[in-house]
């Protein structure tokens, strides 16, 4: 009986234990200063560049997919909608940096 209840007493003294220490760590705050300008900087210049190149390649899909129709070709048709899909998904991708907290 004596080992029973000394056994009950190390578990609830390593759940008060563990329970203490959780919420200690959990109170915890910690400040850091976040300077990144230099990177912030290099990424918007990146982003302006990706959306001019996005838009430049959704035009040369446009323009081929125009000339599938033109050729009645499928595959040309198929591949000028890959391109023109491509261009706007790097337009789109670069115009959600906000999205990354940039």
């Amino acid at each position: 009986m004596k080992k029973l209840f000394k056994n009950i007493k190390n578990k609830l003294t390593m759940l008060g234990g563990t329970i203490t220490s959780t919420l200690i760590l959990a109170q915890s705050r910690v400040y850091a200063a976040s300077n990144t300008e230099s990177i912030d900087s290099f990424i918007n210049f990146a982003c302006d560049w990706l959306t001019k190149i996005g838009g430049v390649i959704a035009l040369v899909g446009g323009v081929m997919f125009a000339l599938g129709w033109q050729r009645e070709d499928s595959e040309g048709k198929s591949r000028g909608l890959m391109t023109l899909m491509a261009g706007f998904m790097l337009v789109a991708i670069a115009q959600s940096k906000n999205l990354f907290g940039l």
